[in-house]
């Protein structure tokens, strides 16, 4: 069906990298890439064959990480994406939704239990590589890219422009598949800027979903009748909660201990530290939730979809995937909120970082190089 399109993809990759196929290759396309492991984020497979999905879940220095079209699944195994999900594609940067509704983290420390009889889906996200045509920022985010351009100025005499990455939502997908009771959906972020992408299976319910960690947090695709409470990093760092997580053997930490660059008793000391660490979050997720934090989550240290539910292959239904584009998105917001081709020219994050550099300099960038700190 792709094969013509397929050989015109190898063509471009050729003359000029995996970053042409975005540009040439209609969406579609891009989605069956996707779903079959040809997208410019997978390399080959890792390890095996690459005929099963765990092939392509590598234990590294850094965590778990996906290397290929694979989900997160019960008991923090593996599937092809293909097996839980139809049309899906991580192809969102340029995406903008119809509209967003502001979200508000709750007040103090106490969130909404499950209700009797439904079941609890955790999901963990760390990065993802899935930047949105969303971001939100505030003062602090302007002076620390103020300080980044002028750093850079000072080092090398280049003005180079801030890139905004770091205040760009990044996208994560949930797969429902869940069809015999509601949902109650616990999705915990690393310390990003996150939106949560749903998609249901038929037949699948959310009674309830909490927004956990990250810098800002919202939820896409979602009923808009659910409802969300969010509970951010700061937060959680004022009710001193902590998420931590067993280290997977993979760890920098065991590398190091092999290497003989730390001693076995260094060693044991972290390990007995992370280990009080992770008692202490499963005991306070437990207590709100119902399950423990380390046994229930879905979810690896890089990786773009978690399937909450069994696989169709054990009974459950295939969740469709739904777009970014066009949908209504819950989420917390900074100061400042952008939605990429819907800001007014010099009014974006990179005019204004550079903009208030200039200002600072009275107009001579030159003056940047004398060492003035911007906080």
């Amino acid at each position: 069906m792709f094969g013509a399109a397929i050989l015109l993809a190898v063509i471009a990759v050729a003359a000029g990298g995996y970053a042409v196929l975005d540009r040439v290759l209609p969406n579609r396309l891009l989605a069956y890439m996707d779903q079959v492991g040809l997208s410019s984020r997978y390399g080959p497979p890792p390890t095996g064959t690459g005929d099963i999905a765990t092939d392509y879940l590598v234990d590294g220095p850094d965590g778990m990480d996906a290397q290929g079209p694979i989900a997160a699944v019960a008991g923090n195994s593996a599937a092809f994406i293909r097996d839980v999900i139809s049309g899906y594609s991580t192809r969102v940067s340029r995406d903008v939704p119809a509209e967003i509704t502001t979200i508000r983290p709750i007040l103090g420390c106490n969130l909404t239990p499950p209700s009797a009889g439904s079941k609890v889906g955790h999901v963990t996200a760390g990065r993802s590589d899935m930047p949105l045509a969303m971001a939100t920022y505030g003062d602090a985010d302007l002076a620390a890219a103020v300080q980044g351009l002028v750093n850079t100025y000072r080092e090398t005499g280049k003005l180079v422009a801030a890139s905004g990455e770091e205040i760009s939502f990044q996208g994560y997908d949930v797969a429902v598949t869940e069809t015999t009771a509601p949902v109650y959906l616990v999705l915990e972020s690393s310390d990003v800027h996150r939106i949560w992408n749903i998609h249901l299976a038929p037949g699948a319910q959310i009674e309830r979903v909490i927004l956990l960690g990250g810098a800002q947090a919202g939820v896409a695709n979602l009923d808009p009748v659910i409802p969300v409470e969010v509970m951010l990093a700061s937060g959680m760092e004022a009710c001193g909660i902590a998420p931590a997580y067993r280290l997977s053997r993979g760890n920098a930490l065991f590398a190091s201990l092999e290497a003989g660059t730390i001693t076995q008793d260094e060693a044991n000391q972290t390990l007995a530290q992370l280990d009080d660490a992770v008692a202490k979050y499963d005991s306070w997720f437990e207590l709100n939730f119902g399950v423990p934090a380390g046994a229930s989550r879905i979810g690896w240290d890089r990786g773009t979809i978690s399937v909450v539910g069994p696989l169709p292959t054990d009974g459950g239904v295939q969740a469709k995937w739904a777009p970014i584009l066009g949908a209504e998105v819950r989420a917390t917001q900074d100061s400042f909120i952008e939605i990429r081709g819907q800001i007014a020219d010099g009014a974006d994050f990179t005019s204004r970082v550079t903009a208030i550099a200039t200002t600072f300099a009275a107009g001579d960038l030159t003056t940047l190089r004398q060492g003035v700190e911007f906080r």
